[in-house]
Order: structure tokens, then C-alpha cells, then sequence
């Protein structure tokens, strides 16, 4: 009898809730207000990129300019609000555009100059890197003022970090966008089957339009939020930050074809990989073997999380076959 697989956030949450469980027989400080309120501040720039990286890898692509886009919009802002005297709230509002232009001008090259988008975006980290470079001129800025900028990463509410609030805010939007509306729908339509979406309808190209936009515009939110946290802009500043999106999503249970995904999923992925490390710090853990441990609970996340529908389809196939059959 066929049984309707557990939603992705619950599978997912099955592997988390024991792997706190263990962290906090083995360690004491684990189960702290303290220390899980510092570790999911720390997966704040993750799980804000993942709101809207989700969009370009569930059409059955991907954005690795993430981190480029992080580094640029960071100097951006800075320099809006410290060379050119521009108040903080419309500085971040012109960069988030210049971030969804980015976006926009990559999903153009995927959808329309049909560029797979694998080499557009590695194109768009390089020569972006260029441009962090000449607009910076090679520097390290530092960012001191305005205290209100500073205050999105350093203020709390409630006793949380604002950056959880953002993030929680972004996340729950995507949420929203990409499981309650017609755009969220089309979305996964053309991930799944691009083909039968146009029968139906939809327009890949303006669907693909679109998710790359907003990717390039979460990646600026999250390029004022790294540099109001790190008080300081570079070129390289957050260079490899797209491979820890990436592994988030693909934790989460975004299919690595398209078709599939939750924001949700991907920020417990990096919550998951997040309380990882840190309980193999708060153990001692010598730091030769974080990766090995990190990478055996990503595997098992992954076949618990994804493998486990396909198993259950192959185990419900042996036992459909009469004896004797064959394949």
C-alpha cells in the first residue's frame, strides 16, 4: 500500500533533533540560549542567499556568483553612504538594485542567449571579482559609519541578533512565493519538465528571468548584511560563500536536476552543518576532523532526506513482481 513520503522539513528535522540530542549528551554548553543563538547567527548569510539561490537551481540551474555579488554589494553601499554622503536606507535600496540587475542581466544570458547557466555565472563570479577589484582599487575598506548600518548586524531584539530576523524574514517570504503562488508553481514546473510547462502555459524564459533576479537581489541584501557584520569591504571577501549555499540547498532537499526544493529544507541543511562544527569544537575536536565527520552526516543527511523516496519506489517495485518475473 503506498504511503505518502514525510515533507522534506520533517525528514530533515528527523535527522537534526537526534544530532542536537547527541551534541548535548556529549557537551553541556551545546543546549545553551547562548551558544545555539551564536550558531544560527552564523548561518544567517547562508540561509539568506539560500532564499533566493533556490530559485535559479530548482529551474534546474545555478548562480556561482553568489559570492562576487556579496563582495561587490558590499562595496557598493560603502561607498554610497562614505564617498558619496548617500543615506544609509536609500544606499541599501540602490544596492539591492544594482544586485537584481546582476541577477537579471545572468538570467538573460541563461534564457535568452541560451548559455547554460553553469559558465554564465562562473563568467559573471570572474569578471565581478574585476569589478570589486577596480571600484575598491585593491583595497580593504573599512566601514565605521553610520551606526545605524552597523546596528543591522550588531543590534539585537529580544535578545536574538537582528541578522536572524532578516533572515527569518526572507526565508518565509521565499517560502511563501515559492510554495503558495502561481510564480512558485511555475517555477517547479520548469525544473521538472520545461516541455509539458510550455504545454501548459508557462514561459520558462520569464520564469528563469525572474528566479536569477531574485537571486541577484538576495545576494545584495546579504552583501549590506556581511559588510554592516564584518565592518569592512574587500574583492575577496566573501569568496567561496556559493558552495556553502550550494551544500545547504542540496541538504535541504533541492534536487541537484531541478524540480525540488524548499527554503525551509535549506536553512535546517545549514543549520545541520552549522551545529556540526560546533559541536566538534565545544568537544576538542582536533580541526583535521571536522571535514571527515561534516562530510559522513552529509551523506547520511542526503540519503535520508532523498535517497529514501527512491527506496521506497524500488522497495514498493519488488513487491508489485510476482515470483519468478523478470525485470
Amino acid at each position: 500500500m503506498y504511503k505518502k513520503p514525510l515533507p522534506t522539513e520533517i525528514r530533515l528535522l528527523l535527522v537534526l533533533l537526534p544530532l542536537m540530542a547527541v551534541l548535548t549528551i556529549l557537551s553541556p554548553r551545546f543546549l545553551t540560549l547562548d551558544n545555539l543563538s551564536n550558531v544560527i547567527w552564523s548561518i544567517c548569510i547562508i540561509g539568506i542567499l539560500s532564499s533566493g539561490a533556490i530559485y535559479p537551481r530548482i529551474t534546474g540551474g545555478i548562480d556561482l556568483s553568489l559570492g562576487a555579488v556579496v563582495a561587490l554589494t558590499g562595496i557598493i553601499v560603502d561607498m554610497l553612504m562614505n564617498k558619496f554622503g548617500i543615506h544609509w536606507i536609500p544606499a541599501i535600496m540602490m544596492t539591492i538594485v544594482v544586485g537584481a540587475l546582476i541577477g537579471l542581466f545572468n538570467g538573460f544570458i541563461v534564457a535568452k542567449i541560451r548559455v547554460p547557466a553553469f559558465v554564465v555565472t562562473m563568467a559573471a563570479k570572474t569578471y565581478l571579482y574585476g569589478v570589486a577589484l577596480v571600484v575598491s582599487q585593491g583595497a580593504m575598506l573599512a566601514i565605521l559609519e553610520p551606526k545605524p548600518f552597523i546596528q543591522i548586524s550588531t543590534g539585537r531584539f529580544l535578545g536574538l541578533p537582528n541578522p536572524i530576523y532578516i533572515m527569518v524574514v526572507l526565508a518565509t517570504i521565499s517560502q511563501f512565493l515559492l510554495r503558495r503562488t502561481a510564480f512558485g508553481r511555475q517555477v517547479m514546473a520548469v525544473g521538472s519538465n520545461e516541455v509539458a510547462a510550455k504545454l501548459s502555459g508557462v514561459d520558462p524564459d520569464r520564469v528563469r528571468l525572474i528566479s536569477y533576479t531574485l537571486s541577484g537581489a538576495t545576494s545584495a541584501v546579504g552583501g549590506v548584511v556581511f559588510a554592516s557584520l564584518t565592518q569592512q569591504v574587500f574583492a575577496a571577501a566573501a569568496s567561496g560563500v556559493e558552495l556553502e549555499v550550494m551544500t545547504a540547498l542540496v541538504i535541504g532537499g533541492t534536487s541537484a536536476v531541478g524540480g525540488k526544493g524548499s527554503v525551509v529544507g535549506a536553512i535546517i541543511g545549514a543549520i545541520m552543518v552549522a551545529f556540526i562544527i560546533n559541536g566538534l569544537n565545544l568537544l576538542n575536536i582536533p580541526a583535521p576532523f571536522h571535514p571527515i565527520v561534516t562530510g559522513v552526516v552529509i551523506i547520511v543527511a542526503l540519503i535520508f532526506n532523498q535517497g529514501s523516496i527512491d527506496g521506497f519506489k524500488f522497495g514498493g517495485l519488488l513487491r508489485a513482481r510476482k515470483p519468478g518475473s523478470q525485470a
